[in-house]
């Protein structure tokens, strides 16, 4: 067993096959990963859960794991054309009554011109992707690196077609795969 904790380091990554434990994770991977579904060993759904968020965020910048949630907003403004009062202008019109009210065509009587407005609200994780969240949360030693991840793909200053593919960036899924394998190379491996 490992005594040692090892980190990958800046400017290295598991995506780009030179992580910490990489000939650990390439071989573990392999063994403890179907082509499909789920592992049948915690060991290695902890791997098969960590290297999906690995792949979302390198290969489809976490268009797939994160949506946007879209508000809408109703606004309204007075009627340009009626001035509010929701009456078409009929001064020129010598063929009514004085006092027939005719409703502006323009607002539809309602005095007002209502307008939808859309922006981007809260982001959110999506149901596939927050279960395997909630796998990592249950069963990763060092599951405040899930908290880093949560807080990572939520963060709205960044997201699909704004990341930077940083060293920061990177370490936040460098440092789950790094916790992960030392898991499972410290540990008893369990069948789900």
């Amino acid at each position: 067993m490992l005594q040692e904790r090892l980190l990958t380091e800046k400017g290295k990554s598991y995506w780009d096959s030179n992580g910490a434990y990489q000939k650990e994770y390439d071989e573990l991977y392999d063994k403890l990963v179907p082509p499909q579904g789920d592992s049948e060993t915690i060991h290695g759904e902890l791997i098969r859960c960590a290297s999906r968020f690995f792949y979302e965020y390198c290969n489809n910048g976490n268009c797939n794991a994160v949506d946007i949630e879209t508000v809408y907003e109703t606004e309204s403004e007075e009627c340009s054309e009626c001035y509010g009062s929701g009456e078409a202008d009929t001064s020129d019109d010598i063929h009514l009554d004085s006092d027939e009210v005719i409703p502006c065509m323009s607002c539809d009587g309602s005095g007002e011109h209502y307008y939808e407005e859309t922006y981007d609200g809260d982001k959110f994780i999506t149901e596939y992707y927050s279960e395997m969240i909630g796998f990592l949360s249950n069963n990763l030693i060092e599951n405040e690196l899930v908290d880093d991840l949560v807080s990572f793909m939520g963060d709205k200053s960044v997201g699909y077609g704004r990341y930077s593919f940083s060293d920061d960036e990177m370490g936040v899924y460098n440092r789950l795969v790094d916790s992960v394998m030392f898991q499972v190379l410290t540990t008893d491996n369990k069948r789900i």
